[in-house]
């Protein structure tokens, strides 16, 4: 009898997991709890970039969590960062909707300063993406374009 129960139990509460996971449309990677989307970024986003709309800007996303921002006109700026799609962040509230596959960039400067942006990616190529500060108007997207 009690090994019908734990079946019971187990199947019950199995099946539960599936109906929940798939009610949140949440497609999990097999080394972490974050979505698949965010490690793919995490993966694109490693290499050279620059913007688009003034190409001596040039930011350098490195594996380790390191950013290289570098310029013709300033010396180069090593800052971190991370991908994330948790709210709050830079202690603003924002969309977490993994439907929509919402990502925020978040770096941080040697002094612990950190600025926040809304990260997309062009669906037709990955070499190719917008960062949108947080809390500014549309105005504030700047295009990255992969070297």
């Amino acid at each position: 009898m009690k090994i019908i129960i734990a079946l019971t139990v187990f199947i019950t509460y199995s099946k539960l997991n599936l109906i929940y996971s798939k009610k949140h449309n949440q497609t999990l990677n097999n080394t972490s709890q974050e979505p698949v989307y965010i490690t793919e970024a995490k993966k694109n986003i490693i290499g050279v970039w620059y913007q688009e709309d003034a190409s001596t800007i040039i930011w350098e996303f490195k594996e380790n969590g390191t950013l290289i921002c570098r310029s013709d006109e300033d010396p180069a700026e090593t800052l971190t960062y991370k991908i994330v799609n948790t709210t709050p962040i830079c202690g603003k509230d924002v969309d977490v909707d993994e439907k929509r596959e919402t990502m925020y960039l978040v770096t941080k400067d040697a002094d612990g300063i950190e600025e926040c942006s809304d990260l997309a990616f062009h669906e037709k190529t990955k070499a190719k993406m917008n960062l949108w500060a947080i809390g500014m108007s549309a105005e504030a997207i700047t295009v990255f374009i992969k070297k």
